[in-house]
């Protein structure tokens, strides 16, 4: 027998299983002393009956007040109970009083039966910590009495659920009892816990042995702050149409009984309101989450209740909790290889330009955190990896493939294979917030949640950026959409959001398709990217539109009270980068790629895991490339607001000739182009408190030279911007703040359109030396949008009209046989029916975009 080994294995599961009653006094001390109801499920106890406190009794008796401050992470907790794994929930937090207020509300609401089914009949029991200790006289005795207590809520045959607080500083005590933990292993009890963050991050989460044991739920710290547009300006005035989504309409329409259920995310006007809470309770809705703290609920509900919470004058919107799904050489090709060393400037040091600081959060499938490319020598750079689907909280893995693929492009630092494959911020923070599963599905409300924590915890990560390579059908228009409020109030918190803009540019008959920019692509305040094939060289004269990249403009609508839609048709995406067959980096065993084995590298098969790479394509490769680049150019001036990004990415872009706006936007990204006009500017100010028409430029500045070479290849910058329905060009959109830089506000703000004419709003930009574009073109590949009308006036307005050459009628629908101009087809293969909605769920057309244009690619 291997001695050491056994000997080793032994230490392991004593530390793994040494939950136990061994409180230091000080931390005794330190717990209130709660009611000691000796009332229990289990009948004619000693240890149990003294020693601890029946809290669902307690809710059961209404001497527990309801608290829905905290609903969002008390829900959690019911839902890692109600799975009944091994992990078991542990409430991080370093308020001890909300510690108690989570535990105290997921016992009232067992009480109440609106928890889940799973937990009906139970009890959550909390061990009476300062109780036990003032009658113990030794460690021995707590041990003892500890063991006790276990041994009695075993035999309640899983109707109890124990409690105790500072679970943490019950890790590994010398004096410690084995049975609460190799109870919990067995499955026979059920337990949850409490810790402060430290202590949770130190004890458990970062010791092998003891995590797999516990979930921890992490308590958001409520701020003072408000961001801008999470509460009042939204609900008197943001909110557009009908407060019920088109497709909830449709489905109230065909069952007029009323009794189908569904699930919705509710936007509500105070989602604490007694007489909302009243219309919730009456058992044709259940409340399944909330979102962080704000006013916006998951709900389970009959269309009946639906109805009549659309009249109640109670809710801003309603719409379906929807499927979200992934949208399936880099540093040369984009011109970041010759950017990386920079010069010292305006008292700055000379640095490497690799997205040091930065945090860019990759929101997606998880992350295979031990790959060699996500490390800085041998400390790992994934700051932090949360989880918010319905699987085990603490599982922040990738076995789908999806997120580590794109992380990889986004912030990968891999050595191996000459550092062929490695990122653009190569240096960055990265932040892994897990909202699709491990078949790559996720819920419209699990990216809410993800979305809800980076913005609680941007501080303390320093998160910057955000990529979402994932969407679903974009039905609501984006002032309503629940995800694209989400992604303004990010915005407006000085965070960049970068969304995949789809991969359904072309039908199952290879026909281009117009109009399929999937949500949460639609939003303005997100820089939406669509894909380029770079046939793998480094020259980009050769570079042309994926064919699966999805085209603009966007679709998403409501409905005016006559019900005739409206649709947002905004030019999107805003800029695409390469995303054709790109190599990145591999999660072992993924789903993805053990199903598709021409996604997997020749000549890796021996090679280590943590080295391993894999071919994938789409748009969902795109946006990362564009993340890792707006981290680089926060690292050059940090003050940068997310509008400001968006506009020296499109100003330096390359245009992509024989394509269209609704194709590429502004053009590909150039970083060689974006960092040098980032560098030329100001470092000294921070523009989002600067008035309009303010300098943004040192004195003497002149515009660097607008062109790049990369690969060989010389080509212009597209030097414009888009706004929501046209084009904005000129010098002083870099050298003169504009107001629609703020991060409350849009490039398209303040562009005025009447009698057929496009102006600028004086109170919003500094027009001098500014013109509006009225067309979208075909490009030429020259600058300043020059090349063939695509559409007259190329202006999509307000009510859904196609001004100019009548392409687009009055209620938004296409004429004859759908084609929108010369080559491209916007309906075809029934995607997009005669009232404007878009049916399916956005599942990606067969294979192609999976295995990528079939074209010559990297190696």
């Amino acid at each position: 027998m291997n001695i050491k080994g056994y000997t080793n294995e032994l230490m392991r599961k004593v530390a793994a299983i040494a939950i136990v009653a061994s409180f230091s006094f000080s931390n005794a001390l330190a717990v209130g002393a709660y009611r000691n109801d000796n009332i229990n499920v289990v009948a004619n106890t000693s240890a149990m009956a003294k020693f601890t406190t029946d809290l669902t009794k307690l809710g059961r008796e209404g001497r527990l007040r309801e608290d829905l401050s905290l609903e969002n992470e008390v829900i959690r907790l019911l839902n890692v109970l109600a799975e009944g794994g091994v992990r078991q929930p542990v409430v991080v937090s370093d308020d001890p009083n909300v510690q108690a207020i989570v535990v105290e509300q997921a016992a009232l609401r067992i009480a109440k039966g609106s928890a889940p089914a799973e937990l009906t009949g139970k009890s959550i029991i909390r061990i009476d910590a300062a109780n036990l200790f003032s009658n113990s006289r030794s460690e021995t005795e707590v041990a003892a009495i500890m063991n006790a207590i276990v041994d009695e809520a075993i035999a309640a045959n899983g109707r109890v659920i124990l409690s105790a607080d500072g679970v943490s500083d019950l890790v590994g005590a010398s004096a410690a009892s084995q049975r609460l933990l190799s109870s919990i292993a067995d499955g026979k009890l059920l337990f949850v816990g409490t810790s402060n963050a430290s202590n949770f991050a130190e004890k458990i989460e970062r010791d092998a042995d003891v995590s797999p044991y516990f979930a921890g739920i992490l308590v958001s710290e409520r701020k003072a702050e408000t961001v801008a547009g999470n509460g009042q300006t939204m609900r008197d005035g943001g909110y557009r149409g009908d407060n019920v989504s088109p497709d909830l309409r449709d489905m109230m329409a065909q069952d007029p009984s009323g009794n189908t259920r569904v699930d919705v995310i509710l936007q509500a006007k105070d989602a604490d309101s007694g007489a909302l809470r009243a219309m919730l309770a009456d058992g044709s809705a259940k409340v399944k989450d909330r979102i962080g703290g704000t006013d916006t609920l998951v709900v389970n509900i009959s269309l009946s209740a639906l109805k009549e919470l659309s009249t109640s004058g109670l809710i801003n919107y309603v719409s379906p909790d929807r499927p979200m799904r992934s949208h399936g050489h880099v540093e040369d090709t984009t011109g970041t290889t010759l950017m990386r060393a920079q010069a010292a400037l305006n008292g700055r040091a000379a640095y490497t330009l690799d997205g040091t600081n930065i945090g860019v959060a990759i929101v997606d499938s998880g992350l295979f955190a031990n790959h060699n490319g996500f490390k800085n020598g041998g400390s790992s750079r994934v700051v932090a990896s949360v989880n918010f689907t319905n699987s085990n909280l603490s599982d922040t893995a990738d076995v789908y493939g999806h997120g580590t693929h794109v992380a990889g492009l986004a912030s990968g630092s891999s050595n191996a294979n000459g550092g062929a494959y490695r990122g653009v911020a190569v240096n960055s923070k990265i932040i892994s917030v897990k909202v699709l599963n491990n078949q790559g599905i996720g819920n419209t409300s699990w990216l809410l949640n993800g979305l809800q924590w980076i913005i609680d915890n941007r501080a303390t990560h320093n998160i910057r950026v955000v990529n979402l390579s994932l969407g679903t059908t974009a039905y609501d228009t984006w002032t309503n959409d629940p995800v694209c409020i989400k992604i303004k109030q990010l915005a407006e918190a000085g965070v960049v959001v970068i969304a995949a803009a789809g991969n359904l540019g072309k039908n199952a008959q290879g026909q281009k398709m117009y109009g399929q920019i999937h949500s949460p692509g639609n939003s303005p305040h997100a820089i939406t990217v669509g894909a380029t094939n770079s046939l793998g060289t480094n020259n980009r004269n050769d570079d042309i539109i994926a064919s699966y990249s999805s085209r603009g403009p966007t679709r998403s609508f409501y409905r005016t009270s006559t019900g005739t839609p409206v649709y947002d048709n905004l030019i999107k995406p805003d800029i695409v980068a390469p995303g054709n067959r790109l190599i990145s980096y591999r999660s072992p065993g993924n789903v993805m790629a053990t199903a598709n084995a021409a996604l997997n590298l020749v000549g890796e098969v021996l090679a280590a895991d943590s080295d391993k790479n894999m071919y994938m394509s789409g748009t969902s490769m795109s946006a990362p490339v564009v993340a890792g680049a707006a981290a680089l150019l926060l690292q050059v001036n940090p003050n940068l607001t997310p509008q400001m990004v968006r506009t020296i990415m499109q100003y330096t872009a390359q245009p992509i000739a024989g394509a269209n706006s609704f194709e590429q936007g502004a053009g590909q990204l150039n970083m060689e182009g974006a960092v040098r006009l980032a560098r030329s500017l100001r470092t000294d100010v921070d523009f989002n408190t600067l008035a309009k028409g303010t300098t943004m430029v040192p004195t003497g500045w002149t515009m660097p030279t607008p062109s790049t070479t990369v690969g060989g290849h010389t080509f212009p910058w597209a030097q414009l911007v888009t706004g929501k329905y046209n084009t904005v060009t000129g010098s002083n959109l870099i050298s003169q703040f504009q107001t629609v830089y703020k991060r409350e506000n849009l490039i398209g703000t303040g562009i005025n359109f009447a009698d057929g004419n496009f102006t600028l709003n004086t109170g919003t930009y500094f027009t001098t030396g500014l013109n509006v574009g009225r067309i979208v073109t075909t490009s030429n590949g020259g600058a300043l949008g020059t090349g063939t009308t695509y559409l007259t006036y190329g202006v999509l307005v307000g009510d859904g009209v196609l001004v100019g050459d009548g392409v687009l009628v009055g209620d938004g629908v296409l004429v004859a046989d759908g084609v929108l101009v010369g080559d491209g087809v916007l309906v075809g293969d029934g995607v997009l029916v005669g009232d404007g909605v878009l049916i399916g769920d956005g599942v990606l057309i067969g294979d192609s975009v999976l295995l990528g244009d079939d074209t010559p690619a990297m190696q």
